[in-house]
């Protein structure tokens, strides 16, 4: 319960994008995709980012926690575009030059930020604690360790250096 009381907002985005993509699927977002194109772009563009900022503010710089706000603002806009039926919206299809330059420095931004965690999950003495320190929850750090264990352990062996 401690875990999901401290990562919350994972939680409620997880419900969020299901409950989205349920809706997209009835017969009455078919019917109305303007009043649907409005509800995604607020929960995805200005609700969803606002409670990630809220979120991240006591736990990350405020640069980071906008920056991250952000992004999933964009990648908020992305999903909502994909949710949306082919040809319909109003507001959607001018936005979408901004989801494609949003959309290439959220990746830059995540592979920096994958290539940092690789390289000191790979490196010579990584802590869990040193991971939760910095955001990431405590079972998600456990089981990144225990994968990078085990690949070490795969190399060292096929490496012929034995374990």
């Amino acid at each position: 319960m401690q875990a999901v009381r401290g990562y919350w907002f994972y939680a409620v985005l997880a419900l969020a994008l299901f409950a989205a993509w349920q809706v997209s699927l009835t017969p009455e977002s078919l019917a109305d995709p303007i009043t649907t194109e409005r509800v995604f772009l607020f929960d995805f563009a200005l609700f969803l980012p606002a409670l990630y900022f809220v979120y991240l503010r006591s736990r990350v710089s405020l640069k980071a926690a906008i920056l991250r706000a952000l992004g999933l603002g964009a990648a908020g806009i992305a999903f909502a575009a994909w949710l949306m039926p082919e040809g319909t919206g109003e507001i959607l299809p001018f936005l979408s030059w901004l989801r494609w330059t949003a959309l290439p420095l959220i990746i830059v931004l995540e592979l920096a930020a994958f290539v940092a965690l690789m390289r000191y999950a790979y490196g010579s003495n990584p802590q869990e604690e040193e991971l939760v320190r910095h955001g990431m929850p405590p079972l998600i750090a456990k089981l990144l360790l225990m994968e990078t264990r085990f690949w070490k352990r795969v190399f060292r062996f096929l490496g012929g250096r034995g374990d």
